[in-house]
């Protein structure tokens, strides 16, 4: 058993999705998991279904957007994930991904001064997971019974002062997120933790159907065969127990060093493969 393995577009945020997709397609990819932003490609419709007819590559899961917003969409989180539910039923895609309510947001503004600028970042605390959490909680259930795609929460990062652990977001481990039906587990995320990627897994195994895989040195979205994390050990984990979800490869730019197009399309095809090699390592028992 392999779970298809596809590629998320925010692997290559810094490209134009045709772009994006073309390498997807060329470097073996099963699909693409569409990341949706404030550019136009990433929402309209007829658009996404042409890119997909001339990639010959489908568009499997959708990630609800969550930093930039698309126009002509209500920008409150609960009507940008009914917005890419009703996206992903259009497309064909068996998975939305979304994230839980932060615990605070960030208030940005750029200092000037002659010769020099820096950029100030404030963190304001949020009282409570607010609307999109009462949301989550209470009426997603109905909501995910009307509809075959499967809304699946995400686990975020967290960040550390010294040896103090901060958590930025609410629902945001094992216990709480195991109230979910269905859940995107990130292995990068679960690095910035300091915890077993494996046990982890396995607390909350039941309710994952969806992987965003990624390896962690310290910095996010590493190239698999680069960070701490047992991604060989996760994957063959992940087949011994038939799991049927999708394998989204969620990597940044710069660890693909997509700068270099020759070492930009080696990293994808070494990336699949390490997949293929370890989603495949039971078959041969």
């Amino acid at each position: 058993m392999t779970s298809p393995i596809i590629l998320s577009t925010g692997s290559l945020f810094n490209f134009d999705l045709d772009t994006a997709m073309a390498l997807a397609a060329e470097t073996g990819f099963d699909g693409v998991e569409l990341m949706v932003d404030w550019r136009r490609e990433t929402h309209h419709l007829a658009h996404l279904e042409k890119l997909m007819a001339r990639h010959n590559l489908p568009i499997l899961a959708v990630h609800s957007p969550f930093a930039s917003f698309p126009p002509g969409w209500k920008h409150d989180p609960v009507s940008l994930i009914q917005h890419s539910v009703r996206l992903a039923e259009s497309l064909g895609a068996q998975t939305v991904v979304v994230h839980p309510p932060a615990r605070w947001v960030r208030l940005q503004s750029v200092v000037l001064a002659p010769q020099r600028h820096w950029k100030l970042s404030i963190p304001i605390p949020v009282a409570g997971p607010g609307a999109l959490g009462r949301w989550l909680q209470q009426e997603l259930p109905h909501f995910q019974a009307q509809t075959a795609v499967k809304i699946a929460v995400e686990n975020m990062p967290r960040r550390w002062l010294g040896p103090w652990q901060l958590e930025p977001y609410h629902f945001n481990n094992a216990r709480q997120l195991n109230q979910f039906q269905h859940l995107t587990l990130d292995t990068t995320h679960v690095g910035t933790w300091r915890a077993d990627l494996l046990e982890f897994y396995r607390q909350i195994k039941p309710q994952v159907a969806h992987i965003h895989l990624s390896n962690f040195n310290g910095h996010e979205h590493q190239l698999l065969y680069n960070g701490s994390l047992p991604l060989a050990a996760f994957l063959a984990e992940l087949t011994k127990d038939q799991f049927a979800g999708l394998v989204s490869l969620e990597l940044g730019p710069t660890s693909l060093q997509a700068e270099d197009e020759v070492r930009l399309r080696k990293n994808l095809r070494d990336s699949l493969a390490f997949c293929q090699k370890a989603l495949t390592l039971l078959d041969s028992y």
